[in-house]
């Protein structure tokens, strides 16, 4: 009796360890074997359905890439499992309607979106490229996948999130960031304080 109540409260604790902090063991293209850390832990998404699973990587990894790089100051990189996203969106493509969990920035965090195709019929789409809208609270976000990249833009009540995707060292990469406002034109205000015409008031005394 004893053994089977301290079997009982081992299973109990390790059922409360889900969360943030859940790993998950991979192999690389080495077959050694990996461990990563899913972002993300504490939303609930049907694991046994389409979607996409973001595990947290070091931003370090962005200094092995081959291209110029423009990101903001803050800014997250996560590492996708290529089949898992061909699956998601294959069964948006599909006409099917799908759910997944999209890590974004503060103060958003991590958000669940419903994902579905938008595409009209017999509109001009790139072969085998999927393009769709995400949902969200009333929030929107437009979503495309091609050749093992994401891209999105994510319009967070007012706030707007972009993803892009690269390949590093063969594998994807999402960067998430927070848009920037483009950088105001000082020199265009001077030359428009130059032309307008100043307005001097001017009073006279009864």
């Amino acid at each position: 009796m004893k053994l089977k109540t301290f079997i009982l409260i081992l299973t109990l604790a390790l059922a409360s360890c889900k969360g943030s902090n859940k790993v998950v063991t991979t192999n690389n293209t080495g077959n050694s074997e990996i461990r990563k850390k899913i972002a993300c832990g504490k939303e609930h998404v049907e694991m046994n359905k389409a979607h996409i699973d973001w595990f947290e990587a070091n931003n370090s990894i962005l200094n092995k890439s081959t291209e110029v790089l423009v990101l903001p100051k803050d800014y997250k990189v996560y590492s996708i499992d290529t089949s898992q996203a061909t699956v998601f969106f294959n069964t948006v493509g599909s006409g099917a309607t799908a759910t997944t969990v999209i890590p974004l920035p503060s103060p958003a965090d991590c958000q669940v979106f419903t994902v579905k195709n938008n595409v009209k019929e017999g509109a001009h789409v790139t072969k085998g490229a999927t393009m769709a809208v995400g949902e969200c609270k009333g929030q929107t976000m437009g979503i495309s996948y091609y050749m093992g990249k994401v891209a999105a833009n994510v319009n967070w009540f007012g706030i707007e999130y972009e993803l892009k995707t690269m390949f590093i060292q063969g594998e994807p990469y999402v960067i998430v960031y927070s848009k920037m406002p483009p950088p105001e034109n000082n020199n265009k205000n001077k030359d428009k304080a130059k032309t307008e015409p100043e307005v001097i008031e001017i009073r006279y005394d009864k």
